[in-house]
C-alpha cells in the first residue's frame, strides 16, 4: 500500500441493521457531505427507514427483504450475489469505509465479500465493526469473533470495538433505547474522523500506509473518542471543552482505557482560524492519558467550511498480538530445547532411538490435543491475544517430564 494522500473519492458503507443505523446517523452531519454514503442490508424495513439515496436491497429475491436471522452463510450467500452491484458503486472510490456490527448474519457473513469487491478493484479498505455486549451470549461472540478471523486478512485496516464500552461511560439508569443512539452518533461521529484521518495533509499528514502499519492483519482492540467544540457555541476554549467531550465520548472507556493504549491515532479538524496555541494544550493533555510507550500519531487539517468549528477524533489501539493462525504455530519443538545444557543432554538420552520404550515416548508438542477443562463451554478469558483458560504448559508446549 502506498503512502498516496487520498484526495478523491471516499465511500463508506453501512452494512446490516446496525451499520444501516450508524450510516443514517453520518447522513445528518452537515461535516459528511463530502462523503459518498452506501446502505446496504437483507432486511427491507431496515432500509426503508434510511434516509440516503444510494441503499441496496442484498438478495431481495430470495429473503424477500426479511433479513439473514442471525444467519452468517445466509449473509455470505446474498452478498455474494452483489457483487456486480457493489463493483458498479465502488469502481470510483478511493478508499472504502464499512461499518456494522458483527455476531449478526448480514454484516459477518458479508463482510469478506465487500472486502473481495474491493481488493479485486485495488481500492484500500477499513473496517470499523462493532462486537456483541457480553449479555448477549458465548454463541453471538464466538460467531463475531470468527467473523474478525477471517475478515482480517483481507482488509487494510480492521477495528473492533467493544459494545460494552457503553457500560463504562453511561449511567446505569440510562434509557436502553438513548444509549444505543448516542453509541449510534458516536460512531457515526468516529467514521468521519477515520475518514479526516487520510484527507489530514495541509497541516500534518497522515496516510492509510500509516493505518495499515497498525492494523494489518494483526488483531487489535480499539475504542473510539470523538468531541466537538465551536466557537459561537463554546467560546475561545472551544478545544478544551472539544477534549472533555473527547474523554466522555461512549465508545471510548474513559482514561483508564487509554492508560493501556499501545497506539493513540489523534486526528484534527477545523476551520482556518483554529490557533496553535490552544490545539498544543490540548493534545498535550490527551497525550498525558497514555503510557509513554506508546506510539502516537496525529493529523490535522484545516478546511474553510469549518470556519470556528473544531473536532478531535481519538483511535486508542491495544495490540493483543498476531492473527491466530501465527499466534501458536503447529512446530513440533526437541524435547529438552528449553531446558539448561545438562539436562537437555540428559532428556535426549533418556529418549534416544535406540533406549527408549515406545510406551514412554512423549507427545508432539504440536499434535497435543489442548484441552480447556471445565472452561470449555465459557467465553475465554484473554490478555493480550492470550487464551488463560488454557494452563501455560500447553499454551507454551512445554512437555511435562513424568519421570521413571
Amino acid at each position: 500500500m502506498s503512502g498516496t494522500k487520498i484526495t478523491a473519492k471516499v465511500t463508506v458503507l453501512g452494512l446490516g441493521n446496525c451499520g444501516v443505523k450508524v450510516i443514517s446517523q453520518l447522513c445528518s452531519l452537515p461535516e459528511a457531505s463530502w462523503l459518498n454514503l452506501v446502505a446496504l442490508d437483507t432486511d427491507s424495513s431496515s432500509l426503508d427507514n434510511c434516509p440516503l439515496e444510494t441503499k441496496i436491497y442484498a438478495n431481495s429475491e430470495w429473503l424477500k427483504g426479511q433479513g439473514c436471522g442471525g444467519d452468517v452463510m445466509k449473509g455470505e450467500r446474498a452478498l455474494s450475489r452483489e457483487r456486480k452491484n457493489l463493483s458498479e458503486l465502488l469502481k470510483d472510490s478511493s478508499l472504502l469505509i464499512v461499518t456494522g456490527g458483527f455476531g449478526g448474519g448480514t454484516a459477518t457473513g458479508g463482510a469478506p465479500i465487500v472486502a473481495s469487491v474491493a481488493k479485486s478493484l485495488s481500492i484500500p479498505t477499513i473496517f470499523i465493526v462493532s462486537m456483541p455486549f457480553i449479555l448477549e451470549g458465548h454463541t453471538k461472540i464466538k460467531l463475531a469473533e470468527d467473523g474478525l478471523h477471517e475478515l482480517l486478512p483481507k482488509v487494510d485496516a480492521l477495528m473492533a470495538i467493544p459494545n460494552d464500552l457503553l457500560f463504562l461511560s453511561l449511567p446505569s439508569e440510562t434509557p436502553l433505547e438513548e444509549a444505543f443512539a448516542k453509541a449510534d452518533m458516536e460512531m457515526a461521529r468516529a467514521l468521519l474522523g477515520v475518514a479526516g484521518i487520510v484527507r489530514c495533509g495541509n497541516l500534518v499528514a497522515t496516510d492509510m500506509a500509516t493505518l495499515r502499519s497498525i492494523f494489518h492483519q494483526q488483531k487489535t482492540a480499539s475504542a473510539i473518542g470523538v468531541g466537538a467544540a465551536s466557537l459561537e457555541a463554546d467560546g475561545e476554549n472551544r478545544c478544551h471543552v472539544a477534549l472533555e467531550r473527547l474523554m466522555a465520548s461512549p465508545l471510548l472507556g474513559g482514561a483508564a482505557h487509554l492508560a493501556k493504549a499501545d497506539v493513540l491515532v489523534i486526528t484534527v479538524t477545523g476551520g482556518p482560524d483554529l490557533q496553535i496555541g490552544e490545539l498544543k494544550r490540548s493534545l498535550e493533555a490527551l497525550q498525558q492519558y497514555c503510557p509513554k510507550e506508546a506510539r502516537i500519531i496525529v493529523g490535522m487539517n484545516t478546511d474553510p467550511a469549518s470556519k470556528g468549528f473544531v473536532q478531535l477524533t481519538a483511535v486508542a489501539v491495544e495490540i493483543e498480538g498476531p492473527p491466530p493462525e501465527q499466534a501458536h504455530p503447529l512446530t513440533p519443538q526437541v524435547q529438552g530445547a528449553n531446558l539448561p545444557a545438562g539436562k537437555a543432554r540428559a532428556a535426549k538420552g533418556r529418549h534416544s532411538a535406540g533406549n527408549a520404550d515406545p510406551a514412554e515416548q512423549p507427545e508432539l508438542p504440536g499434535l497435543r490435543a489442548v484441552s480447556k477443562g471445565i472452561f470449555h463451554n465459557t467465553t475465554a478469558s484473554r490478555y493480550r491475544g492470550i487464551d488463560l483458560d488454557i494452563p501455560s504448559y500447553d499454551r507454551e508446549g512445554i512437555t511435562v517430564d513424568k519421570g521413571n
